[in-house]
This record gives structure tokens, sequence and C-alpha cells, in this order.
């Protein structure tokens, strides 16, 4: 009876994927701090093990005269199951028979005994049907609480009436040969990729839980085929060749360890040159499995800019490092001030640690419908920047903070990120509190001005607190998404201008110029619709290409902006509305052009860019992964 229930629960081979290329971290507070990337909608993989039917119930024979049951003894070795937080036990409805709800140490040989004598089984002339019906009964408990391969089953031979009912209660679990893991891992056709079986099978700790539960396999399984290293996963359980045994072997197909990309964008400030080009690439598993290296370099009017990042998990499968660092040469290039000869030098690093606190699959619920996946974590970080500036080629102070040309600080950083991934919404929040730890400051020479003067810069141990969240919707069935974007900040002083907030541009308000203004405190906030077309009517062919996809989009931006001391910026609101247009023939390419009309004009500062007229473009270009499609 238990090998029955086995057998018609374990599913043969169940395939998951990663559903989007991850990013390397970027800039979280700053001019380049932008609201975060939403993920992708979940896509429901099938089920590790499908739901189980009640067996058909057995109805007492009329002339069974039945058996008196003096005792029951249940054998097994140590341990209890505990129950699903979300099992409520129900009466058969053509027996009668019940079942109670288990103890807080869960199902145990006591609870099996306890459940013959509740549904008055022992000592009493009963039909034999009932006592096999109700050994049924709790083998099914067992199963819809996860616990597949146990049960109880009878042993001792034939049952003699006013005899003993011996049962014994199995608690199963995954086999291995020798000391090897309870979980075989198999690779794809492209093999390992760097990736190591023990990065899989640390991360399949359930797989070594006794008793074997099912629903702790199948969230370690949905949670492995989320991650980012692993493009699919395929699962193949099965029962083993004893009562209680099983096997569980996977086939990992690792993500491809190299992307490279190319990009082109209006996305730099036009008064140091809006076109920015960019290469870049990433590599996995370089130094441990299951890390990520990045770098880009770009150039924007001649002038070269870089940043590179490594992460890789740490201390368990739970906690991540990271560090990253950039480098940036700009020069005005606006005509009128050409001749003053204006440049800036900025270097940057950032180094700290993730903890994942919470890490939940996209999972399906009892009722119907699916449980949306959600990650919760927090992180530290340590951070120093450098920014010198130059007027004719001599140092010379342009923003607060900067001593004879030169602005330095170190800050610690606390971070948390919030994510929930659903099949028709997605929402991502994350929260940056900025300690400053030291900094240059101006020292005054003038006693009676000295008050005065530092009022107007940063204070080395400024505060500030970022918070930016972003939001989407699936509106209807053919693709129409309402986003939401939200950025605010607050802070307690005069920040340093690599602290300050950003507003302007294609990341913030669109119809403005990139980094139109920096400012200490500030909302920007963002409503857009997008609707995916096909101008084909079909969808993409065999190798994810559909040179007909284009999504239309209609959008409002606007801000509230303001410093912490005088001179307030002008304007102090801006608000714009547009319409954009992308083409996405595939994940490996994309372009996209957006017109925004700005509703609140703002000073005209130089040479009029086409990002004063409204216009922003990019256009990215993955060439190793066009190439895996062929």
């Amino acid at each position: 009876m238990l090998r029955t229930i086995v057998v018609s629960a374990a599913l043969c081979a169940t395939e998951a994927q990663a559903q989007q290329r991850p990013e390397a971290p970027g800039d979280r507070t700053g001019p380049g701090a932008t609201a975060p990337t939403l993920p992708a909608f979940s896509r429901p993989a099938p089920a590790l093990v499908p739901p189980i039917d009640a067996p058909a119930a057995t109805v007492p024979a009329v002339d069974d005269a039945g058996i008196v049951i003096a005792d029951v003894d249940v054998a097994g070795g140590p341990g209890s199951a505990p129950a699903a937080a979300d099992w409520a036990p129900t009466p058969d409805p053509v027996t009668g028979l019940t079942l109670e709800q288990p103890p807080s140490r869960g199902f145990d040989a006591a609870w099996v005994k306890h459940q013959f004598a509740l549904n008055g089984l022992i000592g009493a002339r009963m039909p034999l049907d009932r006592t096999t019906a109700l050994i049924q009964l709790i083998n099914l408990a067992f199963v819809r609480n996860g616990y597949i391969n146990s049960g109880v089953r009878i042993t001792g031979g034939a049952l003699v009436d006013g005899g003993v009912l011996h049962l014994v209660l199995v608690f199963g679990r995954l086999t291995a040969d020798g000391d090897a893991s309870p979980v075989i891992v198999r690779w794809g056709a492209g093999g390992a990729r760097g990736l190591t079986s023990g990065f899989v099978t640390d991360r399949m700790q359930a797989a070594r839980e006794v008793p074997l539960n099912a629903l702790s396999i199948e969230r370690a399984f949905r949670l492995l085929s989320e991650n980012p290293a692993i493009a699919t996963v395929r699962a193949d359980l099965r029962p083993g060749a004893r009562p209680g045994e099983a096997t569980l072997a996977l086939t990992v197909d690792p993500a491809p360890r190299i992307d490279l990309y190319a990009s082109v964008a209006n996305s730099r400030s036009p008064a140091v040159g809006a076109q920015r080009g960019a290469i870049g690439g990433s590599i996995r598993n370089l130094i441990t499995a299951g890390d990520l290296a990045s770098a880009e370099a770009g150039i924007t009017a001649g002038q070269p800019d870089a940043s590179a990042s490594y992460q890789t998990p740490i201390f368990g499968t739970r906690t991540n490092f990271l560090m990253r660092g950039g480098y940036n040469l700009a020069s005005v290039v606006d005509r009128p001030l050409v001749p003053l000869d204006i440049s800036a030098r900025d270097w940057n690093v950032e180094a700290g640690l993730d903890q994942t606190l919470v890490l939940r699959p996209l999972t399906p619920r009892p009722a119907g419908g699916w449980r949306a996946a959600r990650s919760i974590s927090v992180g530290v970080r340590l951070a120093h920047r450098e920014t010198a500036t130059f007027l004719l080629g001599q140092p010379f102070s342009f923003s607060p903070g900067a001593v004879d040309g030169r602005s330095d600080y170190t800050a610690l950083r606390l971070v948390g990120d919030w994510v929930e991934r659903g099949i028709s919404q997605v929402t991502a929040l994350s929260v940056t509190f900025t300690q400053g730890l030291a900094g240059s400051r101006v020292i005054p020479t003038n006693p009676v001005d000295a008050a005065a003067l530092l009022d107007r810069v940063p204070t080395t141990d400024f505060r500030a607190l970022l918070v930016q969240a972003s939001h989407a919707r699936r509106l209807t069935s053919d693709g129409l998404e309402v986003r939401l974007r939200l950025t605010g900040q607050w802070a307690e002083g005069l920040l340093y201008s690599g602290e300050r907030l950003a507003a302007g541009g294609d990341a913030t308000v669109r119809g403005y110029r990139e980094t139109l203004a920096l400012v200490d405190r500030g909302l920007i906030g963002s409503v857009e619709l997008y609707q995916p077309v096909s101008l084909s009517g079909r969808g993409a062919d065999a190798h994810g290409v559909n040179l007909a996809a284009f999504g239309v989009s209609a959008f409002v931006d606007g801000a509230v902006l303001g410093n912490a001391r005088d001179p307030q910026p002008r304007p102090d609101r801006l608000a714009s509305v547009g319409a954009g247009l992308a083409w996405v023939p595939a994940d490996a390419i994309t372009a996209r052009v957006s017109y925004a009309y700005a509703l609140i004009d703002a000073p005209q500062v130089g040479s009029r860019d086409l990002q004063d007229r409204g216009f922003q473009f990019r256009v990215t270009l993955h060439p190793l992964a066009l190439l895996r499609r062929r």
C-alpha cells in the first residue's frame, strides 16, 4: 500500500529555468543611482510532485463479521514528521473515519496508534476493511503533508481475531551510495561551465532530511531553478528499491559562462557630451562556483570611463561578498564653455556583505493560484570616493566640500532590499542609509566668516536616507502593463556631490537633459503604460527571435527637488509627458527611443542638445547570446 502511493506521487521529469539575465551591482546612491530594476514576471514550472488525490474509500462488506484487535503495536525508529501549517484532517465521507491533528512534535508512532483508539478500532469487533481503510487514510495524511515515501504498513503475518495488529512506521529518505550526496548531479550538454556539484547540493539541503519531505524538496528545487548561475535544471524523483526509499537526480545546465555586450545611448549630460558608447562583459565561476565578475568601459566625447565589480557566495548559500569600483574622466564640451577648459576626474570603490533573510520561490497555493516569490536581504557597505575638478588646467572647486578642487569622503551604508515576483505583478524596494565617516572640509582662515562658511559645506558625518521602489502589473491577457517608479531621498544637511540625488534624463524625469539638477532632497516618480506588439501577429521562432516584436509606451514623469541649504534648485519642480518605442526582437538585442515634452520650463544652459528637445535613445547588443540562438 505504501509503495503504491509513492509510485503515484513520483514525477519522472520536471524542468525549470532561470528567467532573466542578472546585472552587476551598480551605484546605490548619487547621480548614478536609479530605481531598482524590476525582475521578470514569474513563470510557473511544473510541480516536482503533483497533487495526490484521495484513494477510493474502502466500503465495509455486509457479510464481514469483523475481528477484534486487542492492541496495536507500531514499530519504527525514533523521530517524527512535523505537519504542514495549513493541513487539517477531514473525516472520510464514506467510512466516517477521522484523524486527529498531530501534536507539536508531529506524526510519530504514538500518533499512529492513537488514531486506532480514536476511531474505536481497539477492543471492539470491527470489519477488517475498516482497519485497512484507516491505514490508507493515515498514509494519505503523510503524503498530503509532503512525506511521499513515509507511512505505515502491516507486518507480523496474518491478523487473527483477538490478536495484536503489528505495524511499522517507515520514515522515507533519499538513498545514496556510501557517504555520497543523496542528490545525483548530472550536467547538460554544455558541461559544468565552472559550476560544481557541491554548488548544487548545498542548495538542496532538504534532500538530506529524514523523513524526506517533497514540499521542502520542491521549494529547494524551485529556488535552485531561479538561481542566476543556472539556466535550466531537470529533476527526476523516483521510488527506490525498498519501501521508504527514493532517488533524486538533477540534470543541470549552467548559465552561459561569458557574456559580452555593446551599447550606445545619449545617457550623459550634454555639458560633457551626451552620447556614450560602451563595451562590457561578465564571466561566471571565475574563482569560485557561483561568482560573477563584470567590467565595462565607455567613452564620452573622447573621455574614458570604466567600472568593474565582483560578487561571490561566502559563508554559505545566503551570504554574498561584493566589491566594485569605477573611474571617470569628463570635460565640458559646451561650446561657450570650451575656452575655460573645465574637466573632472573621479574614482570610487565600495565593498560589503549581503545577507538574505527570506528566500521563497513561486509556489502553488492549496486553494489554487500561486504565491509570489519573495526575497528580503540586508547588507553593509564601506564606500570611498575622490573627485578632482579643474579650470584652465588648474584645480578649482565647483561643489560644496571641495578643497582646492579636490573632494573625498568615506561612508558606511546600511542597505535593504525586498523583491516580490508573481505571475502578474512584480515589486522591488530598496532602502539605503548612508553615514559619513570622514571627508574633505574647508578650514576657515577668517574666524569672522567661519560659521557662515562651514554652514555652506557638507559635514564629514553627513547622513542620508534613500528609498527606491518599482512596481509593474499586467492589466490584460495581451500583455498591457502599468509600471510605477518612485525615488525619494532625505538628507540631514548638505551632501557631497557624489551623494546627491540627480533629476533629469532617461532614468528619472524624461524631457529634460541628463543630470539637470543635483540636490540633497527630492522625490521623483513615474507612471507608465507599456504594451508589447508583434507586427507579424506571431510569437518568437524556435530560436527565440521575433523581428516584428515591439513595445510602445506612454508615461508621465515628475519630481520635487530641494537642498538642505540655499541656493535652491530652479526650477524646484519638473514634470513631463511622453511616449516611447522599443524594438525587442530577442533578449540579445534591444533598441529604444523615447520623446517627452517638458511641462515646466528649465533654464537653458549651454548648447541645445537632442535631450533638450525631449529625445532619448539606447541600443544594446549581446553578440554571444545572439550567436547562441543560431
